[in-house]
């Protein structure tokens, strides 16, 4: 039983680790994703404002 307490425990403790290792990228993927974004939306605008000036 303690056997496998603290192999939760040391899972626990490992998955909790690897999560704070990869929240900030996360939020590097979500800043790199909206510039895309606003950079795809700016490009259809001036193709639809290219459209309507003829």
């Amino acid at each position: 039983m303690k056997v496998w307490l603290g192999s939760m425990l040391l899972v626990l403790v490992l998955c909790f680790g690897v999560w704070l290792i990869l929240s900030p990228s996360f939020k590097k993927v979500g800043v790199t994703a909206t510039k895309l974004k606003e950079k795809l939306q700016e490009e259809q605008d001036g193709e639809e404002q290219k459209g309507e000036k003829p």
